[in-house]
């Protein structure tokens, strides 16, 4: 299809990665159903403060309606679905039902919209929290378990009704709107550097640290190709340490008050498979970890001196 002819659904689409895929594809020409159950756009301000309203439709939606989820699929007629929609670790973990109703519930309506207008192409978030790790071999958390159960449900969606789904599991993703969730700590220390304030990273750990605009490239692309099958793939294989993270903030910003506690956060450090990403895409080019932290360097700055000079 030409640009012109796609238009793609975001659910979830206030969320940091759905700012994020919304600059992405308004980018590339693309038409987005924005929705959300949330009407607050305050991190896509951030990131497109031109924003060409001719691209974008926002609608307010909430995923565990399902009814009202699948009217807004057939009035729309997406060409793909990019499923956001989810609470983090933090909410989950403190209110599970809710979680489970959203991660879980939300996601077989997704489902199950597109099934019903026979739309071939959902990209959805799953997680690294759903690969198993620790004593137990299992997630750690609940978000992880819900992530692992959509990644399930998604296999049976295929098996049983051909629904194409390709489920990715980025792993901690920084960037400009980062605010939310266990890991926006590593975003919180590179704007605390960026503006001059002090800030300790409450972990340490060994893990991937994907540049938000390489992750909603992926994303992007992924919803504007064909595949067949319920597909899983992690987004990188690339590792790094938190003290990495630091050498580069304190590279990018001499002198920045920024350091790490000896708090280990158990993560997975290995068995990344990008493969069925790749297959899907092609390459997966990947920012740096230095260049992404000067990038987010600059757009905080940036945003900074632009909130400065329209205060009264």
């Amino acid at each position: 299809m030409t640009p012109a002819s796609e238009k793609i659904l975001i659910t979830g689409a206030t969320g940091f990665l759905g700012s994020w895929s919304i600059a992405g594809l308004v980018d590339r020409g693309i038409q987005v159903v924005a929705s959300d159950i949330s009407t607050d756009y305050r991190r896509l301000a951030l990131l497109k403060p031109d924003l060409p309203p001719d691209l974008v439709t926002f609608r307010t939606c909430d995923v565990t309606d399902a009814d009202g989820l699948a009217a807004l699929v057939a009035e729309t007629q997406p060409t793909g679905i990019i499923h956001l929609a989810a609470l983090q670790i933090p909410q989950c973990r403190k209110t599970p039902a809710l979680g489970a109703a959203i991660n879980i519930g939300g996601h077989i309506n997704v489902f199950e919209a597109a099934r019903a207008q026979g739309i071939d192409r959902i990209v959805y978030t799953s997680s690294i929290a759903a690969k198993p790790r620790g004593p137990a071999n299992a997630p750690s958390n609940l978000y992880g378990v819900f992530k692992k159960t959509d990644e399930e449900i998604s296999r049976l969606y295929w098996e049983d009704y051909r629904v194409p789904s390709l489920g990715l599991r980025p792993y901690v993703v920084y960037g400009v709107g980062r605010d939310d969730g266990e890991t926006s700590a590593i975003t919180r220390a590179i704007e605390a550097a960026a503006l001059g304030r002090s800030y300790e990273i409450p972990f340490s750990s060994r893990s991937c640290f994907q540049f938000a605009a390489d992750v909603a490239d992926v994303f992007c692309r992924a919803v504007l190709s064909d595949w067949d099958g319920a597909l899983i793939s992690d987004v990188t294989d690339t590792v790094h340490g938190t003290e990495d993270v630091v050498a580069a903030i304190r590279e990018v910003v001499p002198g920045a008050e920024v350091t790490c506690a000896e708090t280990v956060r158990i993560s997975p450090a290995d068995g990344f498979d990008t493969a069925p990403l790749r297959a899907v895409i092609g390459d997966v080019p990947e920012t740096p970890l230095r260049e992404g932290i000067r990038s987010t360097v600059a757009l905080y700055r940036q945003i900074a001196a632009s909130q400065s000079a329209a205060a009264p």
